[in-house]
């Protein structure tokens, strides 16, 4: 019987909360919902770092800061990034509440401080109070950002890292889209200013920002559950010592025996985020210098940082749309190499960007920098995820945090003087550097070897992909135990060659006999509700950590015809399936379904040689 129906992916299939042995190697696969659900805080939470980037320094230049000042009184960022991400971490590791979990109790602590200096903020009346906000600001994004992510890691198996961290690039984009966005809008049609000598729509602004991370944390935290430890991981964490030595402690034994990987890829940082911060700090005086003729306290100001945040809000958008890509380049070419040219990219539009007097043509050097952004929070990131062991995922990312605030804390003892004496008080000079600081850390990236084979992820490796025989297996359920034992081998396959699974369920479109079939008939799975039992049947010896990825496919037709059209003809894939099982005759030694695959198929068919005490196994 030919294919009837075009077929038709599915969605993983996401199963109940894992506990004990099963936290490391058996996490279940989320639907694509859940991952997005999962995610949609990191909205508001980075909507709260984009108006730290972009509205905190023109704020201060309102309430008589000098350019020169800027990069001290940004202090905050780079110390609170410094000791509460890896201290929280460390904490976060070893926490667990039957009722609020690991992660979510810091997250929404952290988001709550947010909502509140969020609201306090633009009624600050001197300099030294805003400088407080922003340390008590800085404060509560770190908290909740460091368990966020490692909450991704938590809860996603590796087979699904690559999307959980995608999704946090699209929902961190569009959080700073949308508070770089809110400056330009509510600056061109909200007018006047404050007694202090803030303009409203700085009001609106932040206003805006403190609703967007109370309702979307709330949300994600409310519906996402965190996987229990085990017994004896719930013993271990009261065995643990407390109080922060002991924290301070394991942080300094995580950083001796981190992977040789993690120290080369802090040379790059220390290029990358100095080149950052300077951009963040100065953007605003550049475009006002080169594009509108003026600077702080002086006419236009307020619209050349209105620009400045359509600008920002561009290359955040840009980022949405090359997270889409970044992945897939990755995995083909290495971390490596894509994170060298993205930041290459984003050194020539900065350089460019530094001669640019056309107010619309600023925003074309803003696509590069929207390209290396999306490198900048995701791939280090999920290198990383990869190459740690999961229950030291939160200090391990609280130490990558270190890596990229020790040269945001050497800027802002640094550039100041820098600025004031060396590059004339141009704020295009502070742009030409940061660009060439970026061209030095996409050399230093190319510097960086891939690590020896035993410290590589095997996920998203540095080096360029290893090609294994072969890339993607393709295996059959009809939820017998014979097609499960299958399944079982297909993964044991899929994990020593490094490949991607296909789980292919056919089934009958038309309705079932009325009259019972004769002993040894050949049957088959009626209706698209059968088709997916078997599938959510197979995915279960699927879950392990160390499978590339895992999909799914549901076609209304024949199995063999299922199998060799999911197969194609490249040479690289795999078709397994057992020697019973549908369509195997009773005392015939090889199936209906087996035969014809062995006969059309243009790849390698590995037939499963199923025990007859199979059903014990899986039953």
């Amino acid at each position: 019987m030919a294919v009837t129906e075009a077929t038709e992916p599915v969605e993983p299939i996401e199963l109940e909360e894992p506990t004990g042995s099963q936290r490391e190697g058996h996490r279940p696969l989320m639907t694509s919902g859940s991952i997005l659900m999962m995610n949609v805080g990191f909205f508001g939470v980075q909507f709260s770092f984009g108006l730290t980037q972009t509205a905190v320094n023109p704020l201060f230049t309102f309430i008589g800061a000098s350019p020169d000042e800027l990069p001290i009184l940004n202090l905050a960022g780079p110390v609170t990034g410094l000791f509460i991400q890896p201290l929280i971490g460390a904490m976060s590791d070893r926490t667990w509440s039957p009722r609020f979990g690991r992660r979510r109790p810091f997250i929404l602590a952290g988001a709550l401080l947010c909502v509140i200096i969020l609201l306090l903020f633009p009624f600050v009346t001197t300099l030294w109070m805003g400088v407080l906000c922003l340390w008590l600001l800085d404060a509560g994004n770190n908290t909740s950002m460091e368990p966020y992510r490692a909450l991704i890691s938590d809860k996603l198996p590796k087979s699904q890292l690559a999307r959980g961290f995608l999704t946090q690039s699209l929902f961190t984009g569009a959080g700073a889209v949308l508070a770089n966005l809110s400056l330009f809008i509510f600056q061109k049609v909200l007018g006047g200013t404050a007694a202090n000598g803030v303009p409203y729509w700085v009001y609106t602004c932040f206003a805006l920002g403190a609703v967007c991370i109370l309702a979307t944390v709330l949300t994600a935290m409310l519906r996402t559950k965190e996987i229990p430890p085990s017994e004896e991981e719930l013993a271990e964490l009261r065995a643990a010592p407390k109080g922060v030595r002991h924290f301070v402690t394991d942080i300094a034994v995580a950083v001796r025996e981190m992977p040789v990987s993690m120290h080369k890829i802090g040379i790059v940082f220390v290029f990358q985020w100095y080149a950052m911060f300077i951009y963040w700090q100065f953007v605003a005086v550049s475009v006002g210098e080169s594009v509108f003729n003026t600077g702080p306290e002086q006419p236009g100001w307020d619209e050349a940082v209105g620009w400045s945040g359509l600008m920002n809000a561009t290359y955040n958008f840009f980022t949405m749309v090359t997270a889409l890509f970044l992945i897939g380049f990755c995995q083909r070419f290495g971390g490596k190499r894509v994170h060298a040219v993205c930041l290459g990219i984003a050194a020539v539009s900065l350089t460019a960007l530094s001669q640019i007097s056309s107010q619309w043509l600023t925003l074309v050097p803003m696509i590069g920098m929207g390209i290396c952004w999306a490198s900048m929070v995701g791939v280090p990131y999920l290198m990383v995820a990869s190459m740690v062991p999961r229950s030291r995922t939160g200090v391990y990312m609280g130490i990558l945090n270190m890596m990229i605030v020790v040269p945001m804390l050497v800027e802002t003892f640094t550039f100041g003087w820098i600025f004031k004496h060396l590059l004339g008080g141009k704020g295009t000079n502070a742009i030409l550097v940061a660009g060439i600081l970026l061209a030095c850390a996409a050399l230093a990236m190319l510097w960086v070897n891939p690590p020896h084979a035993s410290e590589e992820s095997d996920f998203l490796p540095l080096g360029r992909h290893h090609i294994s025989v072969y890339e993607r297996l393709i295996v059959g359920s009809d939820g017998t135990d014979a097609s499960l034992y299958a399944v079982n081998r297909a993964h044991a396959v899929a994990e020593e060659a490094d490949a991607h699974v296909l789980v292919v369920s056919a089934y009958n479109p038309g309705p079932p006999p009325k009259d019972p079939l004769p002993v040894g008939a050949r049957r088959e799975l009626y209706g698209k509700e059968a088709a997916l039992h078997a599938l959510q049947a197979a995915i279960k010896y699927l879950t392990s950590d160390r499978l590339r990825s895992v999909d799914t496919r549901i076609v209304a037709g024949d199995p063999a015809e299922a199998l060799i059209d999911a197969a194609g003809s490249d040479p690289r894939s795999l078709i397994v399936v057992g020697n019973r099982g549908i369509g195997a005759a009773e005392g015939h030694e090889l199936g209906s379904v087996p035969s014809e695959v062995v006969h059309r198929a243009t790849c390698d068919v590995l037939i499963v040689q199923v025990p007859a005490d199979a059903d014990s196994e899986f039953t």
